[in-house]
């Protein structure tokens, strides 16, 4: 039995599913997995209260590193601007599996010294980018690596909405698990940037390339409404990872010489519903680290991407 602690009950933490069945939080997800004991931490007392009596959590008063020192997982659910501290208390405690929520900091000088902290901690820290630990995501990796390995990926598309570091990122992440690649932007020409929704955090647009793939984003800003949408284009093939990545479509012109041929859906590669209980892949795939200290965490590449992503919008 692992010893969990889940600081922060809003919204990630506890609030999104907490009237409803499905599984989108730290709380629930760790509260239905037969082999954790839940404890719960908020700065609003009153939230603890309502989340511990929900999910019977023990609550606990304070986050120093002799309280987390107690637990072998850690989730963190607070606002940006903490996250710094939590990492740094959580590794000198020596919590074995740490999963932490996006982005990691904002502040270059702070993941500098987290990066240092991990090299010579013995946490594993696992970043909440939740596609990439879902199994239809795995599958579409598997799927692009075996079978369009000789494509040549042309074009990108990113749709997003509420900040690029914050909600853009998780495009640049997941492009980067689905191509199993490190992509570093070359030609960024921001056209658009609209401090909207974060103070520190723009929604923008913009177009550059990576090698001689050309990749278009376009950040909505002030719209009203939940936005998430990836397109890949092959040369034959398109993907398209819609309704926040609940959809992946495959498509497919068709083998003719001659005349362009249309796209063709390819339903049996086709995938629906792929966030369903998302959190519960997260969970287990933090259970793996606990369990086989060899296995590799996402905390570098994380690292590096959020810095990237802070030297793109200052261009």
């Amino acid at each position: 039995m692992y010893k969990v602690l889940v600081i922060g009950c809003g919204n990630i933490g506890a609030q999104y599913d907490i009237d409803n069945d499905d599984v989108q939080t730290h709380v629930k997800a760790w509260y239905l997995n037969s082999r954790t004991e839940v404890s719960i931490y908020d700065i609003n007392s009153g939230l603890a209260k309502q989340v511990a009596e929900k999910y019977q959590c023990k609550i606990v008063t304070d986050t120093t590193p002799e309280t987390l020192a107690a637990f072998d997982i850690i989730s963190i659910c607070t606002p940006t601007f903490t996250h710094y501290q939590l990492l740094r208390d959580a590794i000198d405690a020596k919590v074995k599996t740490i999963i932490c929520e996006k982005p990691i900091s904002n502040d270059n000088v702070e993941m500098a010294k987290l990066k240092d902290a991990y090299g010579v901690g013995q946490s594993k820290i696992l970043v909440n980018y939740i596609r990439r630990f879902q199994p239809d995501f795995l599958e579409l990796k598997e799927y692009i690596n075996t079978n369009l390995n000789n494509e040549q990926l042309t074009n990108i598309a990113i749709r997003y909405q509420r900040g690029f570091v914050n909600n853009c990122s998780h495009a640049m992440d997941l492009l980067e698990f689905l191509m199993d690649s490190e992509i570093t932007l070359n030609e960024v020409k921001i056209h658009n940037m609209e401090f909207d929704q974060f103070e520190n955090d723009p929604t923008l647009s913009f177009q550059a390339f990576w090698n001689k793939t050309n990749i278009s984003v376009l950040g909505l800003s002030r719209v009203q409404f939940s936005h998430f949408e990836v397109d890949l284009y092959f040369e034959k093939y398109k993907i398209s990872i819609i309704n926040a990545g609940n959809t992946i479509d495959v498509y497919k012109a068709a083998d003719q010489s001659g005349f362009l041929q249309p796209l063709i859906l390819q339903e049996n590669l086709s995938k629906k519903k792929c966030l369903k209980n998302y959190m519960n892949s997260v969970i287990l795939e933090s259970l793996k680290l606990t369990d086989n200290r060899s296995l590799e965490d996402n905390f570098l590449t994380s690292i590096n991407l959020n810095l990237k992503m802070l030297n793109y919008k200052n261009k």
